[in-house]
């Protein structure tokens, strides 16, 4: 057992929670919570080792959740209260923590389902609003995402707890614009840009499952690239006096329309 917040093993997990550099260095990243760990176990992704501390589990799930990390060989270490709050950022924890080996996020061939839609964000900054996209992508059946020069860490802990684990079971990728755009035209997509100037709404025309759709940032949507290659360009239509929609409400009713019109 772990008794005190400053063994090396409780600092490294400090390390791993605050910085992408490190991150990138030891190619792990950290994981809060039973849930969103054995998501990941499930879904083939390396769990290296996982952390818990007994007087801050709130029922017995923990116990048998430990026990289905003990069943599949993954290392277990229990740790103090104190040690425990010093590695975690989650006020409302119950307890378990862990590290998780990274996986590549190339763009290479066969990396995205051909035959689902697929999501481009450029240069998304914001983890918990990546980690919402990875839901709605998920729940709506998207073949994948592909993250244009993104201004965040895949692996950053809010990305993984927005995703409830999903982001092991999306399949993802990372290029910058002009890798990104190849890709695309070597598709044999349909492919569509998004844009609250666009002058056709979302819905006057049917895209096949496969389309490809681009999102630009939450600060100032898509850019001078973007706007330069030969796209079609669609507009979600809204009623109120917003000018924008937060990037995964976007996604979210880009892909529902994209299945209700398809038979």
């Amino acid at each position: 057992m772990i008794e005190s917040p400053g063994n090396p093993k409780i600092k490294e997990l400090v390390k791993l929670r605050e910085s992408p550099r490190r991150r990138k260095e030891r190619g792990l990243f950290f994981v809060e919570g039973g849930d969103d760990l054995l998501a990941l176990a499930k879904e083939g992704r390396q769990v290296e080792e996982v952390y818990f501390c007994r007087n801050l589990k709130a029922d017995g799930l923990e116990n048998i959740q430990i026990d289905e990390f003990t069943t599949l060989g993954i290392t277990t270490i229990e740790v103090s209260s104190a040690a425990f709050s010093k590695a975690s950022y989650r006020s409302a924890s119950h307890g378990i923590i862990g590290t998780v080996r990274v996986w590549g996020l190339g763009l290479e061939k066969g990396s995205i389902n051909k035959n689902e839609p697929v999501v481009i964000l450029d240069e998304v900054e914001k983890p918990g609003n990546l980690g919402a996209v990875l839901r709605s992508v998920e729940a709506f059946g998207g073949g994948g995402i592909i993250l244009s020069d993104p201004a965040v860490d895949f692996f950053n802990p809010n990305v993984v707890r927005a995703s409830r684990g999903l982001i092991g079971r999306v399949p993802l990728a990372v290029g910058s614009k002009d890798e990104v755009w190849n890709w695309l035209k070597n598709s044999g997509r349909k492919i569509i840009a998004t844009s609250s100037h666009a002058s056709k709404y979302l819905g006057q025309d049917a895209f096949p499952l496969s389309a490809a759709f681009i999102f630009g940032s939450e600060k100032s949507g898509l850019g001078e690239f973007w706007k330069n290659q030969p796209l079609d360009w669609l507009k979600i239509p809204m009623r109120g006096t917003a000018s924008s929609l937060n990037i995964n409400v976007s996604v979210a009713c880009v892909l529902y329309e994209l299945n209700r019109s398809i038979p």
